[in-house]
């Protein structure tokens, strides 16, 4: 925990917990380990969770009732479009600096906040820091081969508007388990959302756009130390909610992310829209599949998601084009007696 020096909060943590019993120990158990020169304060919001998530977390607030500050919510304030962030982390806040964490996720390097408060501190220039996270699919075995996030290896140190588009731009990712951003410059995203932001918020999801908003804002801070796991597919998870949507809700989503791309090109008057190509390009591809406009989909402007893809798939959306009807029967068949 904490050695504190001044009275002074250095990090605020942001906790969203909602049916974690399984993970949410994990998650304040890496928050009180951290080792810092500074205050810390947790502030764990939990969503009416349905199972032993909110009893976990009072047994912590009664033995660190100085440092967990829980809000417990009677009715799932998510599901009504409410926004956790605005009406009930920001009055809280007293951390010059705060860092987001899931509660099915948790932070493995016990100087982490110490690292990137001081990176942040060094370098004034720069309003975000983070880092690299070990990216663990709950699915799958334990033993699994290791991925990582962003997958790239970058150095540490800081990174420009130009190269942090680049990275991003070309569907690589940094998890919301290592952001860690100025407290004000956060506060102000949050009271004040851009259309694109809000067009993303659509899809339920804040994670590229807060990358979008500070990388265009400022440089950002990397250090290349694995300091936290990012658990993809826990039940009830953005991942797992996503392997679930029907064809209405993909159309919807694919739909919001060209949107919020465009509406991100005009908010940064163009200065990225070349580096977010790719992304840009992705999100439409993958709306006229479903849209089943299979002969926009070979137009060069999709040759460079078209780069990503097997010569098979490209062959199939050929003869879909050219009949949908009869090809679409004969793979729909294929499909089905292969995965069988």
């Amino acid at each position: 925990m904490s050695n504190i020096e001044s009275d002074m909060i250095g990090v605020s943590i942001l906790c969203l917990a909602f049916n974690h019993e399984k993970f949410i120990a994990d998650a304040i158990e890496s928050f009180l380990m951290q080792k810092t020169s500074f205050p810390i304060e947790i502030i764990i919001h939990d969503d009416a969770s349905t199972d032993e998530t909110a009893k976990i977390i009072q047994a912590y607030e009664r033995k660190f009732p100085d440092i967990i500050k829980p809000i417990y919510q009677k009715e799932n304030q998510y599901s009504q479009g409410i926004s956790i962030n605005e009406k009930f982390f920001l009055p809280l806040i007293r951390g010059k600096y705060v860092a987001l964490c899931d509660g099915d996720d948790y932070w493995t390097d016990p100087y982490k906040l110490q690292k990137q408060y001081d990176a942040l501190e060094n370098n004034s220039d720069c309003l975000a820091c983070v880092h690299k996270v070990l990216d663990f699919d709950a699915r799958e075995d334990k033993n699994q081969p290791k991925k990582y996030l962003p997958k790239k290896d970058i150095r540490s140190g800081i990174i420009g508007s130009d190269e942090f588009f680049d990275i991003i731009g070309n569907g690589d990712f940094f998890n919301e388990v290592c952001y860690f951003f100025n407290a004000n410059a956060y506060i102000e995203y949050q009271t004040n959302y851009p259309e694109f932001a809000k067009a993303y918020m659509k899809n339920k999801t804040d994670d590229m756009p807060m990358l979008l908003y500070f990388g265009s804002r400022a440089n950002v801070y990397y250090i290349a130390d694995e300091m936290a796991t990012y658990r993809r597919f826990t039940s009830g998870s953005w991942s797992d909610v996503q392997t679930k949507k029907d064809k209405e809700e993909l159309l919807s989503f694919f739909d919001n992310s060209v949107t919020a791309i465009e509406e991100f090109n005009k908010y940064s008057t163009g200065k990225f829209s070349g580096k977010l190509t790719y992304i840009h390009q992705y999100f439409k591809f993958n709306l006229l599949s479903l849209q089943k406009k299979y002969k926009e989909m070979l137009s060069p402007e999709f040759d460079c998601v078209w780069e990503r893809h097997s010569g098979n798939y490209r062959k199939r959306i050929k003869l879909l084009s050219k009949n949908n009807t009869f090809w679409g029967f004969v793979f729909k068949l294929y499909d089905k007696l292969r995965f069988h």
